[in-house]
């Protein structure tokens, strides 16, 4: 009889246990979902801007917003290269420096040699590596230009690795730049020459 009840209370905790397992799973994939969020939101806005620091520091901000979605879901793999991504971002708001440049080409390089797994991951090489260039250019137009290619280049590798929701993400960072570029250089340009054909 005592030990039936020490079975009981032992299950009934085991059951309590698994409760709260779970609801710190559900709370930490919450968590982790509005993070991915945040730096989805934060890339979208990103182009909306027309300063170069600016678009670059919601950039750093959508990258340290993924590191941590990563970290919250136990991915310490994707984390770090989110971190890096961010860091990069940061460096290159304040600086143009080539030197800086090229110790991030030399990063992603190394990072990619020891972790290359496919053909496929080459896209993904090419992308960083453009980004990488893209975030340490002098003038915002250089930025968004660049960046539609290596938006353009991520596209191709997520529908090529079959990854629908992946691709919608990229298309609309994609679509954003591209509004963005339109808005600043394209109509502000067709309403000042409409200002100067009535002065």
């Amino acid at each position: 009889m005592h030990q039936t009840a020490l079975r009981a209370a032992d299950a009934g905790e085991a059951v309590i246990l698994a409760k709260h397992h779970d609801r710190r799973m559900m709370s930490d994939f919450l968590l982790s979902q509005i993070l991915a969020t945040i730096a989805f939101a934060c890339g979208i806005i990103s182009f909306q801007f027309r300063n170069r620091r600016t678009i670059l520091l919601w950039l750093f901000g959508s990258a340290i917003s993924n590191a941590c979605h990563f970290s919250v879901l136990d991915r310490p793999g994707p984390g770090v290269l989110s971190l890096i991504i961010g860091i990069r971002f940061l460096v290159s708001a304040f600086s143009t420096d080539r030197r800086l440049m090229y110790l991030f080409l030399g990063i992603v390089l190394v990072g990619f040699f020891l972790s290359n797994k496919n053909a496929l991951s080459y896209l993904t090489l090419f992308a960083t590596l453009l980004a990488t260039y893209a975030s340490f250019q002098g003038t915002d137009r250089r930025i968004r230009l660049i960046f539609m290619l290596c938006g353009s280049a991520w596209l191709a590798h997520n529908v090529l690795a079959g990854s629908p929701i992946a691709a919608l993400m990229e298309a609309a960072f994609v679509t954003s730049n591209m509004v963005g570029y339109w808005r600043i250089y394209i109509t502000s340009v067709d309403r000042s020459t409409q200002r100067i054909t009535k002065e």
